[in-house]
């Protein structure tokens, strides 16, 4: 049974063939005629470009050149204006192809952004929903088993139980604070900031959790950085975030580095670790929320690390070390100037 996509093909499939047959069997004579039937070739091609975006477009503009090439050779007489006006009508053709594939390519791009931006709409108010209803009891789940914990002695049986119930408590509020601070409209405090201050509190933070893996963070920060207009504490988030993720991709015993360096228009930060790596697959979704490849986390730092850096006129990438099986370097890159006009900025 016939499936849409394999129906779409076979009628534009159909209407080359038949088209191309009909001019094959018009009298060579009949040059107007030709000229006629050529002209509906616009209309498989138009359906593959509709249908199939760009590529569709080229195979079916280059099977129907194949067409025209096949018909000129068959009878040809030497070269004549009506020749000539053929292979203008093929490289028409062709060129109608590329736009009208490009111009469809971008119309699906345009609509993927348009319902990607929806999707984020409507988690984020879904999550900013739920992340209340759950604040509160959690709050009170997290006081009465910290309370009950002062009472407890040492040696009691029941004490490792109601520590754990504090801990999972614990994580499960930092995953709220964490949904809710992804819901809420971003605003920035903007204030004349030291770059490589930032990057050493940020350190400084990280460097506990990093001793335990036996990590150790070693940056190479650039002297000449000047202040630069941005969020101190958005910013800080930022840092944190990147370097608790580098250590803890990386194995007990290597490094995590992060350097910074000022060029003309911008300052540049890069965080390295030392990890596996990310697959092909991953990439198409780093940035996306709630997708993560830990145990623990729900999958919001990084979005939010984009969040932060674009709301400072900045951009954020990633790309694989040399070899790909050395780790990650994530590059933040902040303008001199962010142009960042208000201090509440929304997602």
């Amino acid at each position: 049974m016939f499936n849409k996509k394999t129906l779409k093909v076979t009628t534009i499939i159909c209407l080359i063939l038949t088209l191309s047959t009909v001019i094959f069997v018009t009298r060579h004579g009949q040059y107007y005629y030709q000229s006629v039937y050529r002209e509906f070739y616009f209309i498989p091609l138009i359906l593959a470009a509709f249908w199939f975006g760009l590529r569709g477009a080229l195979l079916a503009s280059c099977s129907i050149t194949l067409f025209y090439l096949a018909f000129i050779w068959m009878f040809w007489q030497g070269l004549s204006a009506e020749k000539v006006n053929t292979f203008i009508e093929i490289i028409f053709l062709n060129g109608m192809a590329l736009i009208l594939g490009l111009l469809r390519e971008r119309e699906y791009r345009e609509r993927r952004r348009t319902q990607k931006m929806e999707n984020l709409a409507i988690i984020g108010k879904t999550v900013s929903g739920l992340a209340h209803d759950m604040k509160i009891p959690l709050v009170a789940i997290a006081g009465f088993s910290r309370r009950i914990l002062k009472k407890l002695e040492a040696d009691d049986p029941h004490r490792e139980k109601v520590t754990i119930i504090y801990q999972e408590a614990q994580r499960l509020e930092n995953m709220v604070k964490d949904m809710l601070e992804y819901a809420r409209p971003l605003n920035l405090r903007l204030s004349p900031a030291d770059m490589n201050g930032i990057i050493q509190e940020s350190i400084a933070i990280v460097k506990a959790m990093a001793g335990e893996k036996q990590i150790t963070i070693e940056s190479r920060l650039s002297s000449n950085i000047s202040p630069v207009d941005l969020d101190p504490m958005k910013m800080k988030q930022v840092f944190i975030n990147l370097l608790t993720n580098a250590v803890q991709a990386s194995p007990p015993g290597e490094s995590v580095f992060i350097s910074s360096v000022s060029e003309e228009e911008r300052t540049i930060i890069d965080i390295t670790d030392h990890g596996p790596g990310i697959s092909a697959d991953q990439k198409e979704n780093i940035f996306t929320p709630f997708f993560t490849t830990k145990k623990e986390g729900i999958g919001l730092g990084l979005i939010m690390v984009k969040n932060i850096v674009s709301a400072h006129g900045g951009e954020v990438q990633f790309f694989d070390n040399s070899p790909p099986e050395t780790g990650v370097t994530f590059r933040v890159i902040l303008p001199k100037d962010s142009g960042v006009m208000s201090s509440s900025i929304k997602k």
